[in-house]
């Protein structure tokens, strides 16, 4: 059957077939770290039909939540995204608690286009001090 093609080294179900295309990708690694795996893959939807969500200490797909955070909706204590949450952020629009480096950044160190902050640098900033600017 065309539809039930396998990979004849991993047994995962082949790209581009129909039963394969609604459900993602999902990898977790067989480590793990207080309750958590130490690297979660996962993008597209679950069977169920909601979008995955990684989490883990190194956490990578659409949404992403871990001390590593990388996708397009990321939350960690170092993120990279879209759109970034975490201690230190990197993406088009990121807040930090402490460094945010994007688009627009919100954080006591911002760099950005748009930066707001305590130390700020970019085109057009906000902030107390200002290490560098376009505009004032």
């Amino acid at each position: 059957d065309v539809y039930k093609r396998q990979c004849p080294h991993c047994e995962a179900r082949c790209p581009g077939e129909a039963e394969w295309a609604g459900e993602g990708f999902e990898w977790k690694s067989s480590w793990l770290w207080m309750g958590s795996p130490v690297v979660h893959v996962a993008f597209g939807n679950g069977r169920d039909g909601r979008p995955r969500t990684a989490r883990g200490v190194v956490a990578i797909g659409q949404r992403a939540v871990g001390g590593v955070a990388i996708g397009i909706l990321a939350a960690g204590f170092v993120s990279i995204g879209v759109v970034s949450v975490g201690m230190f952020s990197l993406g088009v629009v990121s807040v930090a608690a402490l460094a945010a480096v994007g688009v627009n950044a919100l954080a006591p160190l911002a760099i950005g286009v748009v930066a707001i902050g305590y130390k700020v640098g970019g085109v057009a900033v906000v902030g107390w001090k200002v290490l560098f600017a376009v505009t004032k």
